[in-house]
């Protein structure tokens, strides 16, 4: 029983409980548990067996009993009368963008729609319209996002396909037949989905590999191995890291085929290289630098690798040195459990410490994001001075901060007067996210105005797979962040990794600032930077872009700024 397999039964089970009209935080619960199961380094078996399931953040003892049932027995039986609950097409319906689950139950029992046929035939033939919030416009929209939610491919995100692949590559690092592995593709690329994994396999004993290969338990994605001889290591993993693109034009630089021999090569030092999440110890991301050094260039990170100027870049010698987990001096925006977090605040404060961050930045939610029990004032006041007084560390700093709703019409949940009590300000949108592009747009630009607002939180509102950005007219967003001096924060959520890579570069073309932060809502979840700045390496980004790579003098400096910088 994998890791990934008992958080999609968890993920199932929140899905049917907000189909059903479940309690929120119940919901919520469950989703926390998937999310950390998922991502969990060790096997969920080994911990049921070892009594040691309760110890995982947010991972209480009614779920860690229904994971241990599944471990031993291969389900759920809550999960089972959930579905007996929900018809299983009805289900389906929460893949069309904006379309969430108490829509899709009211769908169904209105007008029986149960598959995405049956809602695209009543879109056609105007039986939504009547519907309560539904109109000619909207059923409209409807079919494109139904059109949108087909073309959508069977991915999973990184941050699921990354545990995976680092499972397969310990195992195979560890049998005798094998003299390197690496992961390749699109999760050595870092991209925010991924269909496969691509893995490239040196051994002088192809049949063993095969046959080992041949033994591994079902994955939930599928497994695309090349084994290859140790001389052509290099070259193959070159090939398979991609994009189709990038290795097509590097192929025209040269006529001759880049063999690496067995006792490796003289690798050049990338001073912006860190060994990402999906490598092994010990285990170098420029083995295939050789490619590259053939051929008069200098290394390209895998990061890069999409075609988009990277190759114009490395022949004048003007590749960015590339941010870095170790370039990271804090987190800027977590949450506890005095809002909808799992973990104290000393335990987020300690685990933050432990890590060997400068500084965190609590940014509980706000009065109006009642799902998430937002703080009143009185209560932020409250929480506020409760940071103050755990603040007592000499190489360490707790920020009191806030996450502030943007409310629809551009004004923040809590007034000027509190907002400047606070160390940090993330303003972010939680609702209303339909809005067209010209209204988002003046919503956000005001909240940017606000002085008070350092970190326009995943300003897109995204989340990966279940949910579209919202419509923005980004370069007046960018005009104005430059102006008066507002971050734009890249989530390291792997659920959203919001800023986008492309929007990412456009902001540091734009003299932007950027912030990667966790948005964590358990000590677990601290541990999600990585991600974060894997997709902020795919936007060209460097560590004088991002607040957050700061030390905490200059960090306090600018967080103190009373104009615009």
């Amino acid at each position: 029983m994998d890791n990934l397999t008992v958080a999609e039964a968890l993920y199932e089970i929140a899905d049917l409980l907000e189909f059903t009209g479940g309690d929120p935080f119940k919901v919520r619960a469950y989703r926390r548990a998937a999310e950390a199961l998922g991502l969990l380094p060790e096997q969920v078996a080994d911990l049921v067996r070892e009594s040691r399931l309760t110890r995982v953040p947010g991972v209480g003892k009614a779920i860690a009993a229904k994971v241990a049932e599944m471990v031993e027995t291969g389900r759920i039986g809550y999960l089972e009368e959930l579905r007996q609950a929900v018809p299983p097409g009805v289900l389906d319906l929460t893949r069309v963008p904006g379309l969430g689950a108490r829509t899709a139950m009211l769908l169904y029992r209105r007008l029986g729609i149960d598959s995405l046929e049956a809602l695209e035939l009543a879109a056609r033939e105007g039986r939504l319209r009547d519907l309560p919030g539904f109109g000619p416009r909207k059923e409209s929209a409807l079919l494109a996002a139904v059109a949108q939610a087909r073309r959508r491919p069977d991915r999973l995100s990184i941050g699921a396909a990354v545990p995976i692949a680092v499972a397969v590559a310990a195992r195979l690092r560890a049998h005798p037949a094998v003299q390197q592995v690496a992961v390749a593709g699109s999760i050595r690329r870092r991209a925010e989905t991924v269909a496969d994994i691509d893995l490239v396999i040196a051994t002088r004993d192809p049949a063993a590999v095969s046959a080992f290969l041949d033994g591994l338990p079902p994955l939930p994605l599928p497994l695309d191995p090349l084994v290859v001889a140790p001389e052509d290591f290099a070259a193959a993993l070159f090939e398979r890291t991609g994009s189709a693109a990038h290795v097509a034009e590097v192929a025209r630089m040269a006529t001759a085929p880049v063999t690496l021999t067995e006792s490796g090569a003289d690798v050049p030092a990338d001073p912006g290289a860190s060994v990402p999440a999906d490598r092994g110890p010990g285990e170098s991301d420029e083995a295939d630098a050789e490619v590259y050094r053939a051929r008069g260039l200098l290394f390209i990170p895998p990061e890069l690798r999409e075609g988009r100027g990277e190759i114009a870049a490395a022949l004048a010698r003007r590749l960015p040195r590339l941010i870095a987990r170790a370039d990271l001096k804090g987190d800027l925006h977590v949450h506890t459990s005095a809002s909808d977090g799992t973990a104290t605040l000393a335990e987020m404060a300690e685990a933050a410490r432990a890590m060997g961050h400068q500084y965190l930045a609590i940014c509980d939610h706000s009065q109006s994001l009642r799902i998430a029990r937002g703080l009143s004032p009185e209560r932020l006041r409250e929480h506020v001075a409760a940071i103050r007084r755990l603040d007592q560390w000499s190489d360490f700093r707790l920020l009191a901060g806030a996450e502030v709703d943007i409310l629809r019409d551009g004004t923040l949940d809590y007034p000027d007067g509190i907002l400047a009590e606070l160390d940090v300000v993330v303003a972010s949108i939680h609702s209303h996210m339909g809005l067209s592009e010209a209204e988002q747009t003046e919503r956000l630009l005001r909240a940017i105005e606000n002085p008070h607002v350092d970190i326009i939180g995943h300003p897109f509102g995204r989340v990966i797979g279940r949910r579209e950005p919202m419509a923005l007219d980004f370069p007046r967003i960018l005009e104005a962040c430059a102006r008066t001096g507002t971050a734009l924060e890249i989530s390291a959520s792997p659920s959203r990794l919001d800023l986008s890579a492309e929007h990412a570069r456009m902001a540091k073309e734009a003299g932007v600032k950027l912030v990667i932060n966790t948005d964590a809502h358990s000590v677990r979840e601290l541990e999600l930077l990585p991600y974060g700045v894997g997709q902020a390496r795919r936007g060209w980004i460097e560590p004088g872009d991002v607040v957050n790579a700061w030390d905490l003098p200059e960090l306090l400096e600018w967080l103190g700024r009373s104009s615009p910088a």
